[in-house]
């Protein structure tokens, strides 16, 4: 994992709890906390911060995940706005992800493993993404999904299934935006 994940998230706990906040994480996690935005990390290591942070504010893993996904939402906008100016709206977004955002990505970061996605878009206001990750971090995609959806200022609903967690071999994320 790249160490701009863990410095998003480092930001989102200090916003939420304070420095104090994530102190009391990394000392539950027994991480020093000093990451390189350019270097890629184990994933146990986002793993540790995670359940420690589940730890740390009560949350449910798969709020926390969730409510990280939104906030890495609006961080990427901050650092990468042509990703979502390009597209007209949110079914756009999110059906480029995959061709052109995680392409770009990979030039930035050319060793980023990133998750695969394939869709099904049935009609402008639909889309299925199909996510597959060994990290299994589907509640993120939701997040970062959710988050994509208030900066283009899109309601929106989200139905999860199947999942990974479940047992599936995939996650399958369909989002409808309201009309």
């Amino acid at each position: 994992m790249k160490g701009v994940v863990f410095d998003m998230l480092r930001d989102m706990v200090e916003e939420q709890y304070g420095l104090e906040g994530w102190n009391a994480v990394l000392d539950e996690a027994g991480s020093e906390g000093m990451y390189v935005s350019t270097q890629t990390y184990p994933d146990e290591e986002l793993t540790s911060l995670v359940n420690a942070a589940v730890t740390v504010t009560g949350q449910d893993a798969e709020t926390l995940i969730f409510g990280f996904g939104e906030f890495m939402a609006s961080e990427f906008y901050q650092r990468f706005p042509a990703f979502f100016d390009e597209a007209d709206n949110l079914v756009d977004f999110l059906y480029s992800v995959d061709q052109i955002v995680h392409m770009e990505v990979r030039k930035l970061y050319p060793d980023a493993q990133l998750p695969d996605f394939t869709y099904d878009r049935t009609n402008p206001h639909e889309i299925t993404m199909h996510y597959r990750s060994p990290r299994k971090l589907c509640w993120l995609a939701e997040g970062l999904i959710s988050g994509s959806a208030r900066h283009y200022g899109s309601f929106i609903e989200m139905n999860h299934s199947p999942c990974m967690h479940d047992g599936a071999d995939h996650c399958s994320i369909h989002v409808r935006v309201a009309e």
